[in-house]
């Protein structure tokens, strides 16, 4: 059962935690909220709740506020924070226009942020720019080092446990840069496509027990 956020109130003494399903909030916004679309906010006051939320790909939003507009209005509510880099508060560009944060990577979201899937350019080039560039992280509003980056030690340094979507990003990069689709196709296939053909050209150079493993290959990539 979903309970509006400002009705839900955990029993005393417990702590509880909020998740909220991340394909939920981004067809909100592709929608730029024009109809009630409410974003549901799952309240859980166990590890066990937790757990389920987070093995389902939920997220847990940061910094969170409560505040109930039935009773103070809209006017009441604080502005919204302006997008940053991983740590540096922006001064007005674009989220999408903020360079990638300089410098070690000093912290990671806990899970993969949503690849955009609409606007400019392609899916592919969209791949790419996660991987060498800039990891844009539309829910947190935030701007992370590139994927490239993110090796098995600094993701158990800062707690970035969604393996899964990591991989994905990963086959895709390798059918984006392996060199054995030809640039016309590659800018008319979806995400699913490039996953699926990553993980056949890894397999048909490897096969399916060997190779470096994705990350190392597509740094491979990269750096060749």
């Amino acid at each position: 059962m979903s309970i509006p956020f400002d009705q839900q109130q955990p029993a005393a003494g417990v702590a509880a935690r909020y998740f909220f399903d991340p394909e939920e909030l981004r067809a909100a916004a592709e929608g730029a909220f024009e109809t009630f679309m409410p974003v549901t906010l799952h309240m859980v006051d166990s590890d066990e709740g937790a757990r389920h939320f987070i093995n389902a790909g939920f997220k847990e939003p940061t910094n969170l506020q409560q505040h109930n507009t039935r009773e103070s209005g809209l006017s009441n509510l604080p502005s919204p924070t302006a997008p940053h880099s991983e740590d540096t508060a922006a001064t007005g560009p674009a989220l999408h226009d903020l360079p990638a944060p300089t410098g070690d990577v000093n912290g990671l979201p806990s899970g993969m942020p949503p690849i955009r899937m609409k606007g400019t350019g392609s899916i592919a080039a969209r791949v790419v720019e996660i991987f060498e560039e800039k990891v844009v992280d539309e829910v947190n509003n935030k701007v992370w080092h590139p994927l490239h980056l993110w090796d098995e030690d600094i993701r158990a340094r800062y707690g970035y446990t969604d393996s899964a979507n990591l991989t994905t990003r990963l086959n895709a990069y390798y059918a984006a840069k392996c060199g054995e689709i030809d640039s016309d196709a590659l800018v008319r296939m979806t995400f699913t496509e490039l996953k699926k053909e990553g993980r056949k050209y890894y397999t048909e150079k490897y096969g399916v027990r060997g190779g470096p493993g994705y990350f190392k290959a597509c740094n491979d990539l990269l750096f060749r």
